[in-house]
C-alpha cells in the first residue's frame, strides 16, 4: 500500500513510510528469491528519503553523556546574556510557589522527570500565563501528575497507557488521558481549542520524531512554547532552530 502511492505517503508521513518499507525488505527479498539489484535500489531510496526528510544531526557525545569539548566549542548558546535576566525573573517569581506546592509529596518512579526539569517547565508556563498543558508520552504518569498541580487542565496522550499510570491518575480530576499517537491527536486537540493558550511537553516520541513533531506544533498560534525531554544528542541542531536548554 505504501509503495502504491509512494510520493503521497512520503509527504504525508515520511517516518512511517520509511519504517514500513524497511521492515518489508526481508519479505520482499524472500519473495523475489534474492533480487539483490532491486533491494540495492530500494535501500538507496530509503537512505535518500531518510537524509532528506527525517535525519537531524546528532552531536558527538562522550560515554559520560556530555558533549565533547569540540562539540561545545562549535556553537554559542542563543543570546545567553539577553536571556539571563528573564531566567532570573522566572526563578524569583516561581521557585517559592514550586517549593510550597504538593509536588514534592508525589511518588516518584525510575526514569521520571526530575524536579529541576519540572520546575523549568512550570516556570515557563507561569511566564507565558499558560494553564492548559498537552503532554505526549505518559509512561507511569509522574510528569502528568506534576503538571496537574500547576495547570487548570492537562491532556496526556500515549500509544499505550501502563496500568500504573491509569491508577495513579484515576482520581486526578483535571487530567484527561487519551490513547493514540500524539503526532495525530495533539494537532486535532489544538484545532478544537484555538483560543486557549497552550504549553506542550513532549516525552515521546523521542529523538528526530520529537523534533519534527515540535516544529509542527509550534506553528499553532495558541501554542506558547513546546518543551522536549531528553534531547542532549541534538543540542547543537536544536539551538540552531532557536531552542533553549535547561
Amino acid at each position: 500500500q505504501v509503495w502504491a502511492d509512494l510520493e503521497g505517503n512520503l509527504v504525508a508521513c515520511p517516518e512511517g513510510s520509511v519504517a514500513v518499507l524497511a521492515h518489508a525488505l526481508p519479505a520482499l527479498d524472500a519473495e523475489e528469491g534474492g533480487a539483490a539489484s532491486w533491494l540495492l535500489t530500494m535501500s538507496s531510496l530509503l537512505r535518500f528519503v531518510y537524509l532528506k526528510w527525517i535525519n537531524i544531526p546528532q552531536e558527538n557525545i562522550q560515554h559520560g553523556g556530555a558533549p565533547t569539548a569540540q562539540a561545545t566549542a562549535d556553537f554559542v548558546p542563543v543570546s545567553a546574556p539577553a536571556l539571563r535576566s528573564h531566567h532570573a525573573f522566572v526563578f524569583r517569581h516561581t521557585v517559592d510557589d514550586f517549593r510550597k506546592s504538593r509536588v514534592y509529596d508525589l511518588e516518584m518512579t525510575e526514569n521520571s522527570v526530575l524536579f529541576s526539569e519540572a520546575f523549568a517547565f512550570v516556570s515557563f508556563c507561569k511566564l507565558y500565563e499558560v494553564d492548559y498543558i498537552l503532554e505526549s508520552g505518559v509512561y507511569k504518569g509522574v510528569s502528568t501528575e506534576m503538571w496537574s498541580v500547576f495547570a487548570k487542565d492537562v491532556i496526556a496522550v500515549d500509544i499505550f497507557l501502563p496500568p500504573e499510570a491509569e491508577r495513579r491518575l484515576a482520581d486526578v480530576s483535571n487530567v484527561r488521558l487519551l490513547v493514540g499517537d500524539g503526532r495525530r491527536l495533539l494537532p486535532t486537540i489544538l484545532e478544537q481549542q484555538p483560543q486557549r493558550r497552550t504549553a506542550i511537553f513532549i516525552d515521546g516520541p523521542k529523538g528526530e520524531l520529537a523534533i519534527h513533531m515540535a516544529l509542527h506544533l509550534r506553528k499553532f498560534p495558541q501554542v506558547a512554547f513546546v518543551a522536549l525531554h531528553d534531547m542532549a544528542p541534538y543540542r547543537k541542531e536544536l539551538i540552531r532552530l532557536g531552542a533553549c536548554f535547561f
